[in-house]
């Protein structure tokens, strides 16, 4: 295995440290990285996060339920035909038993398709108020989700986290530990195969001070998930914000 500097990708662009940026290059089935290179994090996290919003506020991420059902799926289909590399990456990392770190990889791919199946059954709630007078409580994503991953586990504890969040709607930045980067980099390497994932949806840095994720967690507008834990279908919830439309002959009022 040759080595190189550790990149970040950012609205779908490779970056490195220094600002050595390039285009989109498939690079999970190459294996070229090394632990540390992780760079300024909340530079990073800066730039991430302006990424994720302009993919939020121009693409059709947030309102096409259709495109967010077959981008998870997809998603699927390509973890799970790197379930071998995530194994071997994983058991060389943490030092885990090799079945264990397959058993990590091999969780992936369902529970994308599980959030997935959830995408299309999203629905709000209608209730008569008054003769002539309906209220309706529309579901809205919240706009950015910060994700920080811990060392643990961390290709499952982001797939808790980010399968939900882009289920919700929403775009995303991820922050992974620097002391996996090699599986950092490959993760990142699998989510630029996704040829239906707009650019921007998805951003993922690498630190090992922890300035980005405390960055993230100061943007007012920005929820975070901390430790990946999930809660099956509530999981959605904490990215999701409901808005009250009430409509009467003729007219709608917000």
């Amino acid at each position: 295995m040759t080595t190189a500097t550790a990149l970040h990708w950012i609205d779908g662009t490779w970056v490195g440290p220094g600002g050595r940026d390039g285009p989109d290059t498939r690079t999970a089935s190459g294996g070229r990285t090394t632990d540390g290179g992780a760079g300024d994090g909340r530079e990073m996290a800066a730039r991430a996060l302006v990424a994720a919003r302009r993919a939020f506020g121009e693409t059709r991420w947030k309102d096409d339920r259709h495109l967010r059902a077959r981008t998870l799926h997809e998603m699927a289909d390509v973890f799970a035909a790197h379930v071998g590399q995530l194994t071997e990456s994983l058991a060389q990392a943490d030092g885990k038993p090799r079945q264990h770190a397959r058993f990590e990889a091999e969780t992936v791919p369902s529970r994308l398709r599980y959030f997935a199946s959830l995408v299309r059954t999203g629905h709000g709630r209608a209730l008569e108020v008054g003769p002539g007078k309906c209220s309706l409580v529309l579901r809205r994503p919240r706009g950015v989700a910060g994700i920080v991953v811990p060392r643990r586990s961390p290709v499952a504890l982001l797939v808790c986290s980010l399968a939900p969040a882009l289920a919700a709607g929403t775009t995303s930045v991820v922050r992974m530990p620097g002391q996996t980067a090699r599986v950092n980099a490959l993760v990142f390497g699998i989510l630029s195969e996704v040829e239906s994932l707009p650019r921007g949806v998805v951003n993922g840095f690498t630190e090992e001070d922890g300035a980005g994720a405390r960055y993230l967690v100061a943007a007012a507008d920005v929820p975070c998930t901390l430790d990946g834990a999930a809660r099956e279908a509530s999981a959605m919830e904490d990215f999701i914000e409901c808005e009250r439309v009430t409509i009467t002959p003729g007219t709608i009022q917000r």
